[in-house]
Parts: C-alpha cells; sequence; structure tokens
C-alpha cells in the first residue's frame, strides 16, 4: 500500500493518498467487531476509567447524548441502516462543540475522513463530525488512530452497541485490517 507518512502521537494509522476501500473478503471479518456489546444499564460501569469517549453512529451517538454520557467525538452520517435518523439533530443543536462535515463513500475511508478525525483527537472541545455518504468504517480508523485508555462505542447491525477499549492490541488490530485495504487509485 502506497501511503503518506502521517506520524501522530494518536496511533500508527497512514493516511491514504485517496481512500481505502474494504475488500469482499474482509466483510465477514469485521462484521463481528472487535468490541463487546454492552447495554444501556452497563454503560456507566462500562465507562468507568475512560481517558476519552468516541461514538460512530446514530443510534449509538443518540443513546449515549441521551442517557447523560458527553462524547468527545461522536461521528454521525443522519441515518441508521442506510435510513434517514433525525432524532440525534435534534440532540446534537443542543450539544456543544466543533461540528465539521467530511465525505466519505460507503465502504471507504478517504483521506479527508482521516485527516479530520486526527484533528478530532487533538482538540480540548468535542467534535460533531457528520459524514456525507456514511460513517460504517470510522470506527475502525477511530481505532487505529485514539490515544491509548480511549473507548470507542460503535453500532454493530442487528446485535446492539459495542464498546472498545483502545489498547496496544486493539489498536495494532485495527491498523492492520487498515493495512489489508484496497488503495484507490
Amino acid at each position: 500500500m502506497s501511503t503518506e507518512s502521517s506520524p501522530s502521537k494518536f496511533g500508527r494509522l497512514r493516511r491514504p493518498w485517496r481512500a481505502l476501500r474494504l475488500p469482499q473478503d474482509m466483510r465477514e471479518e469485521l462484521s463481528t467487531g472487535l468490541g463487546h456489546i454492552v447495554s444501556v444499564g452497563e454503560l456507566s460501569e462500562e465507562l468507568k476509567g475512560c481517558e476519552m469517549l468516541m461514538a460512530v453512529g446514530d443510534m449509538v451517538s443518540f443513546t449515549l447524548l441521551d442517557n447523560g454520557f458527553a462524547p468527545d467525538l461522536i461521528v454521525y452520517d443522519l441515518k441508521t441502516e442506510r435510513r434517514t435518523y433525525t432524532p440525534l439533530a435534534d440532540k446534537l443543536e443542543l450539544y456543544e462543540g466543533m461540528h465539521v462535515k467530511v465525505n466519505n463513500p460507503a465502504g471507504l475511508i478517504t483521506a479527508e475522513l482521516v485527516d479530520e478525525l486526527s484533528e478530532a483527537l487533538k482538540r480540548d472541545v468535542p467534535t460533531k463530525l457528520q459524514v456525507e455518504g456514511e460513517e460504517d468504517l470510522a470506527a475502525l480508523a477511530c481505532a487505529a488512530m485514539a490515544p491509548l485508555g480511549s473507548c470507542l462505542m460503535y453500532g454493530v447491525p442487528g446485535k446492539g452497541m459495542a464498546l472498545l477499549r483502545i489498547n496496544e492490541r486493539t489498536a495494532g488490530l485495527a491498523t492492520t485490517f487498515i493495512e489489508k485495504m484496497e488503495e484507490l487509485d
């Protein structure tokens, strides 16, 4: 994979020149997720000790905000399972932080997404990152880039909310998945 080096204290992810595409044979492997499923009732206990809280997906973001949690990064597209989902928009209007939009088509991790995630992870204020396209693989990029000790909450279709604690192993796994992706010309 030919990539431009983008050293960061936030992980070993290298910035793609354009975009990375998830190969069909990796979809099954990723469908199980890297984290474990948690219920709303378990959130308080499960999120103890998180240095930074990231939420990827509209339902997860809505659930966290609705239950009094304050993510440092919210990645959303105002859709759930490819259908319009607007309740999150109302919650986000009331949530303080920087609002940013990026383009990221389904099945891809674009250079624009990687750049903005890198910036968001450095900010001292929450970032609301709206994806035009789909945020389906943003969780993988977050896992590779986030500071150790962070917690990533993301949706697993048909199963619920998953929690991934970012440590050397999980960041390394996410980075390995990304390195196997196909770079677009």
